[in-house]
């Protein structure tokens, strides 16, 4: 499994997002059975049945898929918002390094201003 999203996953999550059942999502359990169904929050059909394993699996995986769908735009949306805020203080430090470079060229030629007048005068 990959370990860092591409622009290009991000989008594929978004679409695949937009084609999914609207949220919020939620579990329809009994505590009687092993079968757990998930369905959008509305009147309708459900959208996953959940009973491969034991009823407590089968509820946490669906209570994972319920959340991960309920949460995913947002969560989208912050890995937008942090990569937009980590590029503008990288552009905003380069900005700033520029500045102390410049800052330094100039004492630099300061120095050497100094040291020139310094040899004329001895």
């Amino acid at each position: 499994m990959k370990q860092v999203l591409t622009p290009e996953d991000i989008n594929s999550l978004e679409e695949k997002l937009k084609k999914a059942s609207p949220a919020p999502w939620r579990v329809i359990d009994a505590e009687t059975v092993d079968t757990v169904w998930v369905s959008p929050d509305i009147e309708g059909n459900p959208i996953a049945l959940i009973d491969y394993n034991s009823a407590e699996q089968n509820k946490a995986d669906a209570r994972f898929i319920a959340s991960a769908r309920n949460y995913m735009e947002v969560l989208i949306s912050e890995i937008k918002t942090l990569r937009k805020r980590i590029l503008d203080l990288i552009q905003s430090n380069n900005i700033e390094l520029q500045k102390r470079l410049d800052l330094q060229e100039e004492l630099n030629e300061l120095k050497k201003v100094l040291q020139d007048s310094s040899d004329g005068n001895k």
